[in-house]
């Protein structure tokens, strides 16, 4: 394929070094306001809210054809104790290139970056690269709007499936339940009520009903899942815990729905709260549905070729996170979710992308990007 004084694997490191935890992507922004524009690419700063931007870059003329969209932020570090190299200082060892969003998704995003570099001029038309805020809490923030003002007839949406070509992924509700008991000196707990001892029922009853939607299965996604993956309670050693508050996870896949699935909990915990005459409340901080794209549609036959002549499995597989995919269906923009690196790999300590893989993605895309137009 073509050269470019461009690398992915440069740009990749330089993305890692500037910390983009969601909300806090500004910097990045700025960063790629300048690179796009050394790109060659005509460059767009599009407000979201405060000081935060999605960041557009496009080659050629006219209605955009595909656009390849990821997100700019990443989750924080973790535990950064535990990281062989500081997670925002890039390495490069044994072959791989070591940081937080390496993988998830600054490894797509480098990967397009290059992509387009080197079809700038070659197109017919016009084709764009998005790079998006807000992807992790599940809003899909960015993606929403930067929907508003733009319609492209095709996306590819950059996350880590390892090459494959994503026609599907699942959906998620994320609520928050928060159980009241009363506070006691805890010489004396009769006098009052334990509220995380109420949780811990509840959470069991919530463990039964997680291995009940389990059985709910997608050819491509594989299980439906709900997880309890936070817990907050109490506020001193010796004193009776007056609230205790959790959060789920809870994974769709198709033909399940936002509204079915929040329902079905809300029947749960209402059940529960009559029973144990508890007081709980259940709210939802945020809802995507699972998401599809039909094998039929011409993105998706373009991008099984690219990766064929790219040397890659074809064959159409599923998402089994979650990813801006949805927001792009809503409008009914078909799409596909197509990236470097491994989803094992995402939200980890040490998260890193093999090398090979990202040179490898930005064929893939270039491929794309110069097919769809012909």
């Amino acid at each position: 394929m073509s050269e470019t004084p461009f690398s992915a694997e440069g740009i990749l490191q330089e993305l890692i070094a500037i910390p983009s935890v969601t909300g806090s992507e500004t910097p990045l922004a700025g960063y790629l306001e300048r690179k796009f524009g050394e790109l060659g690419l005509e460059v767009e700063m599009q407000a979201v809210d405060s000081d935060r931007y999605n960041v557009i870059g496009k080659a050629g003329a006219g209605p955009i054809g595909l656009m390849l969209c990821t997100h700019q932020d990443v989750i924080p570090a973790l535990d950064a104790a535990g990281w062989e190299t500081p997670p925002f200082t890039p390495s490069v060892r044994d072959g791989r290139i070591y940081g937080r969003g390496a993988t998830d998704a600054k490894g797509s995003l480098a990967a397009m970056m290059e992509a387009m570099a080197r079809v700038k001029g070659r197109v017919k038309g016009c084709v764009a690269v998005a790079a998006v805020v807000e992807e992790e809490t599940g809003r899909s923030t960015g993606a929403r709007k930067l929907l508003e003002a733009y319609t492209p007839a095709a996306a590819v949406i950059g996350e880590p499936t390892g090459l494959r070509v994503a026609i599907a992924h699942k959906g998620a509700i994320r609520p928050i339940i928060t159980v009241y008991g009363e506070a006691a000196h805890a010489s004396r707990p009769a006098q009052g009520t334990n509220a995380i001892t109420i949780a811990i029922r509840l959470i069991k009853n919530i463990e039964t009903y997680g291995r009940r939607v389990g059985q709910k299965t997608d050819p491509l996604l594989g299980r439906s899942s709900s997880e309890v993956t936070m817990i907050y309670g109490g506020e001193r050693i010796n004193v009776v815990p007056e609230s205790c508050t959790f959060f789920i996870d809870r994974r769709l896949v198709s033909g399940e729905s936002i509204e079915s699935a929040y329902d079905d909990l809300r029947r749960l915990v209402s059940r529960f709260s009559r029973r144990h005459d508890a007081e709980v409340d259940l709210d939802l901080l945020s809802a995507y549905p699972p998401s599809s794209t039909d094998k039929d549609e011409p993105i998706v036959r373009l991008a099984s070729r690219a990766l064929g002549e790219s040397g890659v499995d074809p064959e159409p597989a599923g998402f089994p996170a979650g990813c801006d995919m949805w927001a792009f269906r809503a409008k009914r923009i078909p799409a596909v979710v197509i990236g470097p690196g491994s989803i094992e790999q995402a939200h980890v300590v040490d998260e890193y992308i093999e090398i090979e893989q990202l040179r490898k993605a930005v064929d893939v895309y270039e491929r794309l990007l110069l097919q769809t137009l012909r």
